[in-house]
């Protein structure tokens, strides 16, 4: 990332697969569900008032006691917790080694994980459906898959990465058999954002600390195409038709605009959040503070309308350190009870036509890390 907006990333968030579905925000989407896979009891209002988090000042805004929740259903998007990959399709993997984990994915019946080796260094290991390690690839700090899974992408020339090297880009569509290989060497910055089908859209900068601009690469045809008007990128929706940019940054705070890429018009912006992730079928974006962050996660996440912009929901807590749409009217926080590098955390799934929350984790200390 540019430096200007490293900070941002104090506790990096990982880009994980994630099976999606399209369709809007549905009031009648189903709410929280058991362990089982079965539809819970819709919460009655006494029931609300001792273990849902709405103890809200407003129909929006909502707190977060993960210690008083009702249990649901496991995440239905992959996860660690501690150094195991759950969640999504596929067994538990054991990850070895201790190097940190910023990243995750499942390409088929392959696990794939984005590490940090050194402040200024990273790697990405894969490993086979047994948890063997097959391969690993240096410098690689951004991993992305496709909404259906079946194809995956990532890049060097990130945010461990020296900028004065550029960066490359890789995609790949099986398990098998070697990645296509882009290489930007005049681009700094670079990050995947999204896949679709056989084309990788990814942020870059000329020169460290300018914005950065939107690129689309065709990997069958092995061209590149900047897209103009979307600033300095940082999240895009699975079909890659909306991204929403950083417009204005400044010591002052920053603001967000949400643009079509097609038409190349902006459809609304934002300076009291930063957006940061679509779900699948651009119903909603996840607000966070526009500041640079803290530490250790932020107090209060919010989702917003993604034609509008309107709120929607809004819950605080303690520290939230990572907020991901698990589908179009679900979104998974990482929740954790203190801003502190030691604490309990759990995967906290909240309803957005409801403002009801479940646990989806047992509470744990392990180190937890939320895919996308």
């Amino acid at each position: 990332m540019p430096s200007w907006n490293r900070s941002l990333v104090a506790v990096p968030a990982a880009i994980a697969v994630v099976a999606v579905v399209g369709g809007g925000l549905l009031a009648t989407l189903r709410g929280p569900q058991d362990q089982t896979g079965a539809a819970a009891a819709p919460l009655s209002a006494s029931a609300a008032a001792k273990t849902s988090p709405v103890a809200a000042k407003s129909a929006t805004n909502g707190i977060i006691d993960a210690t008083n929740l009702p249990t649901g259903r496991s995440p239905q998007l992959t996860y660690v917790r501690g150094r195991t990959v759950l969640g999504g399709v596929g067994s538990p993997v054991r990850v070895p080694g201790t190097k940190e984990i910023i990243a995750v994915a499942r390409l088929w019946d392959t696990t794939m994980t984005v590490q940090v080796a050194t402040a200024t260094s990273s790697f990405l290991m894969v490993q086979d459906h047994t948890g063997k390690v097959v391969n690993e690839i240096r410098s690689v700090d951004s991993l992305v898959t496709s909404a259906d899974g079946k194809y995956v992408a990532f890049a060097s020339g990130g945010r461990f990465s020296d900028y004065r090297s550029g960066g490359t880009l890789y995609f790949q569509e099986h398990t098998t058999g070697p990645a296509d290989v882009l290489r930007q060497p005049k681009l700094t910055d670079v990050a995947v954002l999204a896949v679709v089908g056989h084309a990788v859209y990814f942020h870059g900068g000329t020169k460290p600390g300018d914005s950065w601009d939107l690129y689309r690469w065709d990997t069958e045809k092995m061209t590149v195409r900047k897209l103009p008007k979307v600033t300095s990128p940082v999240s895009m929706t699975a079909d890659g038709s909306l991204a929403a940019g950083m417009t204005v940054f400044t010591d002052s705070g920053q603001c967000t605009a949400v643009m079509d890429v097609a038409s190349q018009l902006q459809r609304w912006r934002t300076c009291e959040y930063r957006l940061d992730r679509f779900s699948p079928g651009g119903a909603y974006v996840v607000g966070l503070p526009p500041g640079t962050g803290e530490p250790y996660g932020e107090k209060r996440t919010a989702v917003l309308d993604g034609k509008t912009g309107k709120l929607l929901r809004q819950w605080t807590a303690p520290s939230l350190r990572a907020a991901v749409a698990e589908d179009d009217d679900h979104v998974l926080l990482q929740w954790h009870d203190q801003q502190e590098p030691q604490s309990r955390s759990a995967v906290v799934r909240c309803t957005i036509s409801t403002g009801q929350c479940e646990l989806a984790t047992p509470l744990s200390p392990e180190p937890l890390l939320l895919g996308s």
